[in-house]
């Protein structure tokens, strides 16, 4: 997957600078690079579960300059999609992601590890939902605010993040564990209950579903009141 970011983005600046970039070599080397990489970490390796922590930040400094130029591209075409639709395809994506990994971890044990390409998949998929969230909700933040309340109305919105910690501090308990006979025990979430880590996702996936949902429909009356 990252080869493919690496390619993309090669051909993006070989493109830009056709004249004095020399594309299909560069791409030539980089292929047979990674040919030769991956014959020889064939052999196998282990990737610690912390890893996967410096995904969302990559993915977010590699999709950041694509998202941003996708919206332009949108605008220039007048096709103009308001802050609170964006932050609703955000959600959406949120929960698209959660549902894609609650299908891959569906019958596996509590315990037991599932492949890489599931994690990698669900935190690119988050990201993207993350790049239509925490900026857009931010910029709209900076333009609805009186000037002289701008900066202390945006801190106001990074804290959403302290709260947004809290929960999630309370939705991870949730997380189905086995005991010492290797028994695991159910956990209750407003009645619904987590076996499971198919179950523990799915929480995640209905959250950000019914959110998206719920602002969609709000959409058009944030946008009769305020234009951004």
């Amino acid at each position: 997957m990252f080869t493919v970011f690496a390619v993309g983005l090669t051909y993006l600046i070989g493109k830009k600078f056709k004249n004095s970039f020399d594309l299909p070599t560069y791409l030539s080397v980089i292929i047979f690079a990674v040919t030769i990489s991956f014959i020889f970490l064939s052999s196998g390796d282990e990737v610690n579960t912390s890893y996967f922590g410096s995904l969302n930040p990559i993915f977010i400094i590699i999709l950041a300059p694509v998202m941003s130029s996708m919206w332009m591209m949108l605008e220039s075409k007048n096709i103009h999609i308001a802050s609170p639709t964006k932050q609703a395809i955000g959600l959406a994506l949120l929960s698209l992601g959660y549902f894609f990994i609650a299908y891959g971890v569906d019958d596996v044990p509590v315990g037991e590890k599932v492949s890489m390409m599931w994690i990698t998949t669900l935190y690119l998929v988050l990201s993207v939902g993350e790049l239509s969230l925490s900026p857009i909700g931010l910029s709209m933040v900076n333009k609805l605010s009186p000037a002289r309340f701008a900066s202390l109305l945006m801190s106001v919105w990074l804290l959403s993040s302290a709260t947004a910690n809290k929960f999630a501090g309370v939705l991870s308990a949730l997380y189905p564990e086995a005991n010492a006979d290797g028994i695991v025990v159910a956990k209750s979430f407003m009645g619904y209950e987590i076996e499971n880590l198919h179950d523990f996702f799915m929480v995640f996936a209905v959250m950000s579903g019914v959110a998206s949902v719920l602002l969609f429909l709000i959409c058009r009356w944030i946008n009769k009141n305020v234009k951004c």
